[in-house]
């Protein structure tokens, strides 16, 4: 006679068992059906931002062509001045779509992103082109060509953008966590807020048979099972926690990359789909197989030059706004316009950093306090320059000494950097790279104001110390002059 405890065990065994095959055959009866968006999807899903320009001067070409066949009466079609003004347009509407993001994968998920986006980049290129036409070009391009050709990229662009969305979303790549049920929930967790909206979190996959189905996150087996599972349910991505045991790894590894499926671990696929660096998880051995550009001499020059030229820029059309600012401080409380601060630079050394005041005389009396979302020390001005980012003008002085850099990681005050670097491991080592005006973290995180917070900043810091390069920089430079803009509207 089988004890009480085994006949318990059994039970739970076959609900398991029978919980797997639900899942199993519920997914291989509820297969997708191969209809064109399908295709059409993963094809724009994994399309460059490159393409989008070529696909947005494509339109463009065509929308001129159509508004000088419709008011062009004097036959300008074969003069030069078409091919001008084509070029201008052209410009015009890729600086607009890099400043507004309307270009990024992130903005084709979102319905909302990409009337807005496409709505601000259309304007601002229209306003920016006519102002060019009536500057040097009003006897080559009519305002009333311009406007239709404005018009119709607006309706094509959207119209094709709107569709690429639907396409995107008919179609999900199926992903499955070879880990524990702990470990895989932990991952689908850190993931959460959108990076995971591409694919489809089918369950996870045991090492340890014993682990069964869980209402948050099915399990599906274990690894021995593993290739059956990713033929039933038409897997694409199978990410490998980290902890997870890497023995009798490749009995099931190669024969899934021979099925088509996508194998990586999980920091991998992380940095991939988050554009972070698990801080948790790595080693010194990290900073060895990076190859970080912080140290390479080419770039360093490049990147100077890049600054220098960014810091002139941005001096001369900012330092008009210096006195109007500067009264505005004045006749709110009396006090100073502007304010230094010290705050750690590259390799640890220390600066004064420059910025407009923004918040009450008393502020911090001293000692530094962490600033926080609705913070009540800041004043009505000081609030406004904030949402805005003009408090920050004063730093192109720093640029151009040589302290700081356009693009980099935030200085932080050397109080809290010694609280930082005791509780957030390799802290230190974003300061191998020149602070910077803006940065990968400012443009992908939330304004920090605890411990939590700079540890998610550190890892986007870190993404950016591996991955640097000038055309990250250039991106990085007009998503923040487009946050700029978006916090003037």
């Amino acid at each position: 006679m089988k004890s009480e405890y085994a006949l318990g065990a059994e039970s739970s065994s076959s609900v398991v068992s029978a919980t797997r095959a639900t899942i199993l055959e519920s997914s291989t009866s509820h297969k997708r059906p191969r209809h064109p968006f399908i295709t059409l999807g993963q094809v724009l899903r994994g399309l460059p931002l490159p393409a989008w320009i070529v696909i947005d001067a494509v339109i463009l070409w065509g929308a001129l062509i159509q508004g000088y066949a419709w008011f062009d009466l004097t036959g300008m079609t074969k003069h030069t001045g078409a091919t001008v003004a084509y070029a201008v347009c052209v410009t015009c509407l890729t600086v607009c779509s890099l400043i507004f993001g309307l270009n990024e994968r992130a903005t084709l998920y979102s319905r909302w992103h990409i009337v807005t986006r496409m709505l601000l980049t259309s304007i601002a290129g229209a306003v920016l082109v006519y102002a060019i036409i009536y500057v040097g070009m009003y006897s080559s391009l009519s305002r009333r060509i311009a406007a239709l050709t404005f018009a119709t990229y607006l309706v094509a662009g959207l119209s094709i953008r709107l569709l690429a969305c639907y396409a995107i979303h008919s179609v999900k790549r199926r992903l499955v966590v070879v880990g524990s049920r702990n470990a895989a929930e932990a991952f689908v967790e850190r993931l959460d807020g959108g990076f995971l909206s591409a694919h489809e979190v089918m369950g996870f996959v045991s090492q340890s048979p014993a682990e069964g189905t869980q209402a948050s996150l099915p399990g599906l087996g274990s690894t021995d099972e593993l290739i059956r599972i990713c033929r039933n349910l038409g897997i694409q991505d199978i990410v490998v926690c980290n902890g997870a045991q890497r023995r009798k790894m490749t009995s099931w590894m190669l024969p899934c990359l021979r099925l088509g499926c996508r194998v990586t671990n999980e920091a991998t696929f992380h940095e991939t789909c988050a554009g972070q660096i698990l801080v948790d998880e790595i080693t010194p051995d990290w900073f060895l197989v990076s190859d970080l550009k912080a140290h390479c001499d080419e770039y360093a020059s490049l990147k100077r030059l890049f600054d220098i030229s960014v810091a002139m820029v941005g001096l001369l059309v900012s330092v008009p706004l210096y006195p109007i600012l500067a009264l505005l401080i004045k006749i709110e409380d009396g006090g100073p316009a502007f304010y230094a601060q010290n705050r750690v630079g590259k390799n640890g050394t220390v600066f004064k950093l420059y910025k407009f005041r923004t918040m009450r005389i008393d502020a911090e009396n001293g000692e530094s306090v962490w600033a926080k979302k609705n913070d009540p020390r800041v004043t009505r001005v000081g609030r406004i320059m904030r949402q805005m980012r003009l408090d920050e003008l004063p730093q192109f002085y720093n640029i151009l000494l040589g302290q700081m850099s356009v693009v980099g990681p935030r200085p932080e005050r050397p109080d809290i950097q010694i609280d930082l670097c005791k509780q957030i491991p390799y802290w230190s080592e974003r300061n191998l790279v020149k602070p910077g005006l803006t940065g990968w973290a400012q443009i992908s995180f939330r304004y920090g104001s605890s411990i939590k917070d700079a540890k998610r900043k550190l890892q986007f810091d870190l993404y950016y110390l591996k991955h640097m390069n000038l055309e990250l920089d250039i991106i990085i430079l007009f998503r923040t002059l487009g946050t700029f803009l978006r916090g003037a509207c």
